[in-house]
């Protein structure tokens, strides 16, 4: 007697079957990453942050633009003395949307600055395509020199 698996058929070739669903998502992708903005043009479209009642803990909310190479961002949080009390970088985002939370050991009444900077490498650096951003699993690689090409900033209280 035949069991369930006996069916099962699997056929792997170089070609995507125009029929499939998964190839009309791969032309959806390509399309979107065609529309994508290029480093010079990303912009910060939304920051907007919520803090926790304690004052603790600040949920930071950002939308970039739809950006054809993952950039690199730069999440600050400064006192209203000036002094970096957290920080955040993220390396690749694989979306344009993110949320965050950061936390704080003590804070102090006062006026904060939530800042982040939207970084790429220097021209030179570059990759030539999306694809030659990609890295294998495992593979580390270090930073170029980065150039910031957006930032945006807001001013919020964390003790009332």
């Amino acid at each position: 007697m035949a069991g369930k698996d006996d069916d099962l058929v699997f056929n792997l070739s170089g070609s995507l079957d125009p029929n499939d669903p998964l190839h009309q998502y791969q032309i959806m992708f390509n399309e979107m990453l065609d529309k994508a903005a290029p480093p010079e043009e990303v912009q910060v479209e939304r920051l907007e942050a919520m803090v926790a009642p304690d004052g603790r803990r600040v949920r930071v909310h950002i939308r970039l633009t739809m950006y054809r190479f993952r950039p690199h961002l730069v999440v600050s949080l400064r006192a209203p003395d000036g002094e970096t009390v957290a920080e955040l970088d993220v390396i690749e985002p694989m979306s344009p949307a993110m949320d965050f939370t950061l936390h704080v050991r003590q804070p102090q009444p006062g006026d904060y600055t939530l800042h982040v900077d939207v970084r790429y490498p220097v021209p030179e650096h570059m990759p030539k395509s999306p694809e030659e951003q990609r890295i294998s699993h495992g593979e580390l690689k270090p930073l170029p020199p980065m150039r910031t090409v957006a930032e945006r900033s807001l001013t919020l209280q964390l003790l009332d």
